[in-house]
């Protein structure tokens, strides 16, 4: 795909190709871009078949930021803090229903998604809150949302929060893809930055107990935290999920989400 701009002093040409990495004409084409002294910038990802799905031992949800939702702290989502990192947040844990921005972009979402992440929260409306319901997922439970009107008023909404009792144990180091240097320094478990393609490992013994619905024990990317819930931004763990629970979003024709099959070792 080429798109030219409108830009009269200077005309550029933005054009996409997408090969697979062991594809022959990808050196060619990176030979031929050095030659011509072209600036390119690469993406690289892993791509996986419904078969390869069905066989994970459990699966990385990711969340793409075309369905974001805002909500959390900032809107009076209510958080026990006697575990949390003081230098990132990281380990606070919800203790109220999840509280949702009432007005504008979020509520045009709801209407658009099946299914809506929230600083990776994940909030699905109400037939496939049922759905889940219906399978007798183990590690799921699922909770009531609010929006918060101007007036500060919480509206009780039809769609669900998923909720996951259980947290697995910190990744292996032989993930990658995961800057764990990035980590909190105090922590070690927040702020931690990723690069394409993700591989989240873990170590056989730590998936003894694991549930069809867990969250991951780090915590991802940007933060904003001084210990005051009302400017705090702090994305929550991702769900790692088994495969019945991708399939059902699968089935129910959910976007918006980007799935990682995990890799277990034995050490």
């Amino acid at each position: 795909m080429a798109e030219v701009s409108d830009n009269k002093f200077l005309k550029q040409v933005f054009v996409y190709v997408t090969l697979d990495i062991d594809d022959p004409r990808l050196l060619t084409l990176q030979k031929l871009l050095l030659a011509y002294k072209v600036q390119w910038s690469e993406d690289r990802w892993d791509e996986y078949t419904d078969e390869e799905y069905e066989a994970a031992r459990l699966i990385v949800v990711q969340a793409l930021a075309d369905n974001h939702v805002v909500g959390g702290p900032r809107f009076y989502t209510e958080y026990d803090l006697s575990n949390a990192c003081p230098a990132c947040g990281a380990g606070m844990r919800q203790t109220g229903a999840y509280m949702l921005d009432g007005a504008g972009p979020t509520m045009v979402g709801l209407g658009r998604f099946r299914a809506v992440s929230s600083y990776s929260e994940i909030i699905v409306d109400q037939p496939l809150a049922e759905t889940l319901a219906r399978a007798n997922l183990s590690g799921l439970s699922l909770r009531t949302v609010y929006g918060i009107q101007p007036d500060e008023v919480p509206d009780e909404l039809i769609w669900k929060q998923m909720w996951a009792a259980h947290t697995l144990p910190p990744l292996s180091p032989r993930s990658t893809g995961i800057h764990f240097d990035s980590a909190c320094k105090t922590c070690k478990r927040g702020k931690i930055d990723t690069t394409s393609p993700e591989r989240f490992t873990y170590r056989a013994r730590d998936l003894e107990g694991a549930q069809d619905v867990n969250r991951m024990w780090e915590h991802f990317g940007y933060v904003r935290w001084n210990g005051d819930l009302k400017t705090a931004v702090v994305w929550q763990p991702y769900f790692v999920v088994s495969p019945k629970v991708w399939r059902i979003f699968k089935d129910a024709g959910v976007t918006g989400f980007k799935w990682l099959p995990i890799r277990v070792v034995d050490e």
